[in-house]
């Protein structure tokens, strides 16, 4: 480095530190700073406020072409939306310098129309690097990581205006060996993160195998076929009209059957498992039973025009209860009750809108619980259909239909459900009165768990919400920063659920405090499933990929190249 460029470099530095100390450094007694769970914060640093400026923006640029002007051939990548301006200003910076390199940004969740890109921009074949403005815990990081890995793309290298050097980033850049270049610290701004009680180290996960459906339906962001397990094969449906039995070890096919319906969603009933048979509904309008072993056909109910729902089997009455959709202007749904043996209807309960829900059932009181676009809760008898009674969701948002199963808490007769119209109900199994509600910020799709006297139910206002049955109140809103419709799910001793950010959350049932993240390219909108044999997890994503991973601590990763 010459003595002039030395110069230049050093003024470019001392600018744009200046730039934040004086305009992205809030302190919390001038402004109202939140953090994510609502708690004040002393002090933020936005360095959107120095990096949408031209003369700090050019400093970033210089700065960013001393360390990479000997670098070969390279393409540089971030997530929206901190790293547009940057990536932006590096991209026509090369121009002028005469070395000009690729730029291209990844979103934070996939678009569900148009392309449906998660990349925008065109990869090439030379090395990446992630420009970013901070890096802090490197959730963000991860994303653009695991979206490049899912491209066939390794990230080589990292840069950052600001490091925070906390523990969980140090954490991540270990984990896959990857350099991190910053032009400043926290330390260097004279901040330092709050004294707390340190966190404990969160579990990490290792991908066994994973297994892509071909054909997704990209627009539809919702919950869809949950695969289930019997040890030695998994089970679940597809956009594409497939149904899938796959090999539990390394996802071979072992067997497939295709339903053929109009439109682009297919099977979205999640299957039930019982005997040697696996049961689901399909959007031809049909119900199937099917050997779990062979995929040879035992029965199929062809009764209704789609099927969205799900089964839930009650093999003590040799019964299976569903939710049907019609065509008919006059009949446009139903709860309907089958012989598990010959798939002939048993008894049928009419809706006046689709009944796209699925049911509940409890055994000892031979009750089926199920919801319905009609704005209502029914509670029917098992073994006859007769209605027990109904209940009409409303709230100050107004009516708003149910359209997944609710969940029985059995030690105090309640019934839990979420509505579109954003509450969660709990209600008086016996008297179909409502208990108490839960105002959330948006559509509830999710399934409640009942675990030790709490409730889990995930809202798409980006909250897990923790519920108290005892006390009636929320125990615990968790902010996920994505919509949640992916149920929770007691797995393994441990409680596991999805969001649209890709990422798959494990909660402690004791603590109710996150202790494991494991990050895939596309929404978790599915329940997850496991094998408690082997200790191994199943996650289906909203775009029909499979993934099989470990819980492991102590994964050894191969180091990178940087450049």
């Amino acid at each position: 480095m010459t003595s002039e460029e030395r110069t230049d470099t050093t003024a470019a530095r001392s600018l744009l530190l200046t730039g934040i100390r004086e305009h992205a450094i809030l302190r919390g007694d001038k402004h109202f700073l939140a953090a994510p769970d609502g708690s004040r914060l002393s002090w933020l640093v936005d360095l959107r406020r120095v990096l949408l400026q031209g003369k700090y923006l050019a400093a970033f640029v210089e700065l960013f072409w001393e360390r990479y002007k000997n670098a070969s051939s390279f393409q540089v990548c971030g997530l929206e939306t901190a790293a547009i301006p940057l990536i932006t200003a590096i991209v026509m910076s090369s121009l002028e310098r005469g070395t000009p390199v690729n730029g291209f940004i990844v979103r934070r969740e996939r678009k569900t129309y148009g392309t449906a890109n998660q990349i925008e921009g065109h990869l090439n074949d030379f090395p990446v690097v992630i420009v970013d403005d901070l890096l802090n815990s490197g959730q963000s990081m991860e994303k653009v990581r695991v979206v490049l890995d899912e491209a066939g793309h390794l990230v080589d290298s990292v840069y950052v205006v600001l490091d925070f050097q906390a523990r969980r980033g140090l954490e991540w850049r270990k984990r896959w060996a990857l350099r991190v270049d910053a032009i400043t610290t926290l330390n260097e701004l004279g901040l330092s993160q709050p004294m707390r009680e340190p966190a404990p180290p969160l579990a990490t996960f290792r991908e066994v195998w994973s297994f892509a459906s071909p054909s997704p339906n990209w627009s539809e962001r919702v919950p869809k076929s949950f695969p289930v397990i019997d040890g030695a094969r998994i089970y679940f449906g597809s956009d594409c009209g497939m149904f899938w039995c796959l090999d539990t070890r390394d996802a071979s096919v072992v067997w497939s059957f295709r339903v053929h319906s109009d439109g682009h969603k297919n099977i979205w009933s999640s299957p039930a498992l019982r005997d040697g048979h696996v049961y689901f509904g399909a959007y031809d309008g049909n119900v199937y039973s099917r050997d779990a072993l062979t995929g040879a056909e035992i029965w199929r109910f062809e009764g209704a025009d789609w099927v969205g729902s799900s089964p839930v089997l009650a093999p003590d009455l040799g019964l299976l209860f569903i939710g049907l959709e019609f065509a008919e202007e006059h009949h446009r749904g139903s709860i309907m009750a089958l012989s598990l043996r010959t798939g002939e209807p048993v008894w049928e309960h009419p809706t006046r809108r689709f009944t796209h829900a699925s049911p509940a059932y409890w055994p000892a009181e031979r009750v089926v619980a199920c919801g319905s676009n009609d704005n209502e809760l029914f509670l029917l008898d098992a073994l006859t259909g007769a209605v027990r009674w109904r209940f009409e969701t409303q709230s100050d948002a107004g009516k708003g239909s149910i359209r997944h199963a609710p969940a029985f808490d059995l030690e105090r007769r309640q019934l839990v459900t979420g509505c579109s119209n954003g509450d969660i109900y709990i209600i008086d199994v016996d008297s179909g009165r409502e208990l108490w509600t839960v105002r959330t910020g948006n559509t509830v799709y999710t399934v409640p768990l009942v675990v030790n006297g709490f409730a889990y139910v995930g809202s798409t206002d980006k909250y897990m919400y923790i519920l108290d049955l005892d006390r009636r109140k929320v125990h615990t809103r968790l902010y996920i920063g994505s919509k949640v419709y992916g149920p929770a799910r007691l797995l393994l001793g441990r409680i596991y659920f999805g969001a649209c950010n890709g990422v798959i959350y494990e909660l402690s049932p004791s603590t109710h405090k996150i202790t494991g993240k494991h990050q895939v390219a596309d929404g978790i909108t599915n329940a997850l499933t496991c094998d408690p044999e082997i200790g191994r997890l199943y996650a289906l994503t909203y775009t029909n990929k499979l993934f099989a991973f470990d819980r492991d601590e102590d994964v050894i990763f191969t180091p990178k190249t940087s450049l």
